[in-house]
């Protein structure tokens, strides 16, 4: 083999690396929910100075009506030909009309509307300053709070957190005590029991029948023993449906001040239904932050000063960029084109509700639209619709089924929310069995074992009866 076929075949394999990534990065583009993207995008405009997503530049840079091919040298020509007038690139088309300027307002609108909000450990942080603390303390309560988890509780052991702060365990003792003084009410607590107690110590009901049943019967109650929480308590079963009562009213989880915008559920599409009754796909494009060509760099090319190396990074971080930006708008498409079949499949649940959805296989989609079925799932991996009958996972949606009565097919859904209506209108004094569930299901043409009725209450978050059962 020559030197020239050997450069050749290094050219190819380079290429085929490169191909390969770009292919891993489009699939990983197609996985990510929009929350996950946009930071995606913004780390990328970080490695690549000739992309920029920031509105306020529009002076300085390059537009494009359409995203050119990178398959060849065609869309570096279009970049070094274009006017002067249009220098700007936008990362998709769909649902976004106006001028830049206009768009520059929308998204400012956006981010003036977030209002800032303290994060659980600022907060608690902050509130440490209206205690007259030494330096020390102050900075054994920050280590506290540093320790606690998302749920305000302290999952650590104070002999362990002190081997690794190097504090005194008395002292980390005494700066829980005063992090536990703090809002919200429960927050440093080491358990549910804790954290209750704690809640009902701030009411003044430390001496109560409500404290002596969360400090001493806790775990019966989790049980369901009440005939035994009340026997030693010696109290009626209505004066112990009383005191639960009470404790129904404390709060195991914290009402924390956070709430971090990408901790929000976001539709990455909408279902609008129009004055015909049909049901139209709307993307949730403007999640996403545009992207921009910057026109330095334009201007680099055009330049002969400019050696060849820097005109050979520049190519190949336009190639990046313009990849990037074809994949994203691939990423929309897709997602435009899977949800538009689920639509079509599903219409009788876009009209009726819960109760008509249709069993659906992630086959079924990948085959109406000619993809593979790993397409389809990762397309709906961690995403949602907002459609008329609220906001749903687009995972969902698929799911195996049942014939009913009058042989029709209905989704493992349905069966579930069936369940759960039984459930919800049973005699709390002798709650239903998963075994007789089954049986009325049965009754009903529904052939679903008693394994499955466990099963599927399990995943509704729905206790098991003995637990269920209410005594008065």
């Amino acid at each position: 083999m020559d030197i020239a076929q050997k450069q050749n075949l290094n050219q190819q394999m380079r290429q085929e690396q490169t191909m390969t990534h770009q292919q891993i990065q489009a699939l990983e583009l197609l996985f990510m929910p929009a929350t996950e993207l946009e930071g995606f995008i913004n780390a990328e405009v970080e490695k690549n100075p000739v992309l920029d997503n920031d509105l306020s530049l529009t002076e300085d840079v390059a537009q494009f009506d359409q995203c050119p091919s990178t398959d060849s040298d065609q869309w570096l020509e279009n970049i070094l030909k274009i006017d002067d007038d249009k220098r700007y690139i936008k990362s998709y088309n769909q649902n976004i009309s106006g001028s830049g300027n206009d768009l520059s307002e929308k998204y400012d609108y956006f981010l003036n509307s977030v209002e800032y909000q303290m994060s659980l450990d600022e907060s608690l942080t902050s509130q440490l300053n209206y205690f007259n603390l030494t330096p020390e303390v102050f900075e054994n309560c920050t280590q506290i709070i540093a320790a606690l988890d998302d749920d305000g509780y302290l999952r650590s052991h104070i002999a362990d957190l002190a081997m690794v702060t190097m504090i005194e365990v008395s002292k980390l003792e005494e700066a829980l005590s005063i992090v536990q003084k703090l809002e919200p009410v429960g927050v440093g607590a080491r358990d549910l029991r804790e954290r209750l107690l704690l809640q009902l110590e701030t009411q003044g009901e430390k001496k109560s029948l409500c404290y002596q049943l969360v400090d001493q019967y806790m775990d019966k109650l989790g049980s369901n023993q009440l005939p035994f929480i009340a026997r030693k308590l010696k109290i009626s079963m209505y004066e112990l449906a009383d005191v639960i009562d009470e404790i129904k009213n404390l709060q195991p989880v914290l009402r924390v001040s956070e709430q971090k915008i990408d901790e929000y559920v976001k539709p990455e599409v909408f279902v609008e239904e129009d004055e015909l009754g049909n049901h139209n796909v709307r993307l949730n494009n403007e999640m996403l932050p545009n992207l921009y060509v910057s026109n330095q760099y334009r201007q680099l090319l055009m330049q002969e000063d400019v050696s060849k190396e820097t005109k050979n990074y520049i190519k190949e971080k336009l190639n990046s960029g313009m990849f990037l930006i074809n994949s994203i708008i691939q990423r929309q498409q897709t997602i435009k084109k899977i949800v538009k079949a689920m639509v079509e499949f599903q219409s009788e649940y876009f009209i009726h509700g819960e109760d008509r959805m249709r069993p659906m296989t992630m086959l079924q989609i990948a085959d109406k639209i000619g993809v593979h079925e790993t397409t389809v799932s990762r397309t709906v991996s961690g995403k949602y619709l907002q459609g008329p009958h609220g906001l749903i996972a687009l995972r969902a949606f698929f799911s195996t089924g049942y014939v009913d009565g009058n042989g029709m097919s209905v989704s493992k859904n349905v069966v579930k929310e069936i369940i759960k209506n039984l459930i919800a209108k049973e005699d709390a004094r002798k709650p239903l069995s998963d075994s007789k569930i089954s049986e009325m299901l049965q009754e009903n043409g529904y052939n679903v074992a008693r394994r499955t009725v466990a099963k599927y209450r399990i995943s509704m978050n729905i206790s098991q009866s003995k637990l269920r059962r209410q005594y008065v």
